[in-house]
C-alpha cells in the first residue's frame, strides 16, 4: 500500500510540474491554445514571425504558421513557440 501511495504522489508531482505557471497562478502547458497565454499573461513583449512552413500531411500539403512569443517576467525570459495558434514548445532562461 505504501508503494502505491508513493507512486500516486510521484505522478501528482509530475503532473503539477509539467507546465509553466503564469503569474496569476494558472498552468500553461504544451498543447494549449495561444489564447490561454493572452488571457493569463497579456500581449508578449516580443512577437517574432518565423513565416509559413510547408509540410506534407494527409496526402496533401499543409501550411503551418510559426511564431515565437517572448515574455519577460522579473529576471526570467520565457519563449513559447506557437504553430497555428497552439503552443508546441516552451523554454525559459534567466537574464
Amino acid at each position: 500500500m505504501k508503494k502505491f501511495f508513493l507512486l500516486c504522489v510521484a505522478v501528482a508531482l509530475v503532473v503539477l510540474l509539467s507546465g509553466f505557471r503564469a503569474p496569476n497562478g494558472n498552468i500553461i502547458s504544451k498543447g494549449d491554445l495561444a489564447d490561454k497565454l493572452l488571457l493569463n499573461m497579456g500581449e508578449p513583449h516580443i512577437r517574432t514571425d518565423l513565416g509559413v512552413v510547408q509540410t506534407r500531411a494527409f496526402g496533401g500539403i499543409v501550411y503551418i504558421k510559426r511564431e515565437v512569443w517572448t515574455y519577460r517576467i522579473e529576471d526570467y525570459n520565457y519563449r513559447f513557440i506557437i504553430e497555428n495558434g497552439q503552443i508546441v514548445a516552451d523554454h525559459w532562461t534567466r537574464f
